[in-house]
Formats: structure tokens, C-alpha cells, sequence
């Protein structure tokens, strides 16, 4: 019974402090986007940064939001190349925790 009770607890516990976890993520201004393609080129290229769990381009805004896997430091200067080699202007860059 013991056993059962502490794997329970374990297992609540771990819940817990999987829901409770934050991100890091970078939210970056991008000029010179026109078209769907555009949003490929800059996804694909930070999307290759060994740092990143995902990106999400928006076209209208003309900004990328980068979430950063755990355990990685955020290289904005790596960022800001992997914008440039995608043939874009990389603008402001802010970067916050937000839970998941």
C-alpha cells in the first residue's frame, strides 16, 4: 500500500511541475517580409538554430516568436544571422518566460 501511495504522490508531483513550467521565449521584429514564402525562409532558418524548440513567423505583424528548448541560453546575436541569412532585417528583440 505504501508503494502504490508513493508512486501516486510522485506521479502528482510530477504533473504539477510540468504544468507549472516556463519557457523562454523571443519575440523579434522582422522587416521585409511580403509573401507566404517569406515566412518559410525565416521559419526554416531559425528553425535550424540547435537552440530552438519552435518558430512561429507572422506576416502581418512582421515579427517571429521563437520558444527556446529547456536547458538551451538564448544566442540573440545567432538569431539575428540565422534573419540576415534568410535574406530579412532582423528589428527589436524582446525576451520573456511564459508558461506552457
Amino acid at each position: 500500500m505504501k508503494k502504490i501511495t508513493l508512486v501516486l504522490i510522485s506521479l502528482l508531483w510530477l504533473s504539477i511541475t510540468a504544468w507549472a513550467a516556463e519557457q523562454v521565449v523571443v519575440d523579434i521584429g522582422v522587416t521585409g517580409l511580403a509573401c507566404p514564402f517569406c515566412v518559410y525562409s525565416v521559419e526554416k532558418n531559425l528553425g535550424k538554430l540547435p537552440e530552438v524548440d519552435s518558430v512561429e513567423v507572422n506576416l502581418v505583424a512582421n515579427s517571429a516568436r521563437i520558444v527556446i528548448k529547456d536547458g538551451h541560453e538564448v544566442d540573440l546575436e545567432q538569431i539575428k544571422q540565422a534573419i540576415v541569412k534568410a535574406g530579412f532585417t532582423p528589428g527589436d528583440a524582446t525576451i520573456s518566460m511564459v508558461q506552457e
